[in-house]
Parts: C-alpha cells; structure tokens; sequence
C-alpha cells in the first residue's frame, strides 16, 4: 500500500511540475506555427475605402516596412471586392515579387489619383524556386502607391492606364 501511495504521489508531482511547462510549449507553439499573416501586426490592421474606375474596395493598408515585406503572403486569397494598397512616402520605381504568395495577382501601379501601368495575372513561382530566379515586376515609372487585388480584377472591370483612383473617398 505504502509503494502505491507514493508512486501516486511521485506521478502528481511530476503531473504539477510538468503542466505548466506543457501549456508554455503549446503557447509558443501556437505562435511560430501561425503563418506571419495571422501573426497580429504591431498597432493591428489599418485597413480604408478607395474607388478605382467606380469600384470601391476595402483594402489593408501597408505603410510600415514590415507591413509591406509581408504583403499578401501566406494567406490563401482575397475576399471579393478586397485588396492590398502599399502606401510609399515618395514616388520612386516600385518592384514586387511574388514570394510566399499562394495565389495569382494583379499588381496595379498608381500615381496621380490614376492607374499608370499593371502587372496583370502575376502568379506565384514554383515551390523550391531561388529568390535570385524569381520574377521580378517593376512599376512602369516612379509611383507612390501599389495596389493588389486578385488576378483578373482589371480584366473583369475593363480597367487599364489612365483609370482614375480615389484613394481618399
């Protein structure tokens, strides 16, 4: 009886002991398997109403570096009438590429409250692809703003160079 006592005393001691430490590894677990889009940003998602054409669309803003490294990757799509609109401090040359992206894109470039140029039907690369052999797409020219929506969005509205955007509705 004395041996069975203490066997059950030596497993809730050890069921105590461990507990704790089960709960702190599946927590941290929890953290690093999530997929960096559903990790919460610092400051949460800023998300605005813009018009494109007579379009609205709600899109999550990406103004901080982080914001804009992570993108759209990792995440399995977009809802209709959604986006992404990359928000720069200046207009400059913009390039993008398709890394950790799991679906097709339409990657619009924006200045001057229009449309200048798109990267149409951008889709991911094949898995196992180095990101030196990555496809790289470049704006046509200087812009301050990018904006991504799911591939064939500009085909299906009938949008090209010269569509007005409202980005402050």
């Amino acid at each position: 009886m004395r041996t069975t006592k203490w066997i059950v005393t030596v497993f809730m001691m050890v069921l105590i002991v461990s507990a704790p430490l089960v709960v702190v590894a599946q927590g941290a677990g929890e953290d690093v398997t999530l997929p960096p889009w559903r990790r919460e940003l610092p400051g949460g998602r800023r998300t605005a109403q813009i018009i494109v054409g007579d379009t609205p669309l709600t899109v999550d803003l990406a103004i901080t570096p982080a914001e804009q490294t992570l993108g759209l990757g990792y995440r399995n799509g977009l809802e209709p009438g959604t986006g992404m609109l990359f928000v720069g401090s200046d207009a400059r040359p913009r390039t993008f590429w398709m890394k950790g992206m799991r679906f097709c894109l339409d990657i619009i470039w924006i200045e001057d409250n229009q449309i200048a140029g798109a990267a149409q039907d951008a889709c991911p690369d094949p898995p196992g692809t180095a990101d030196s052999a990555r496809e790289v797409f470049a704006s046509p020219g200087p812009v301050s703003y990018v904006l991504e929506v799911p591939a064939g969005w500009m085909a299906e509205h009938g949008y090209e160079a010269g569509t007005p955007v409202d980005l402050h509705p």
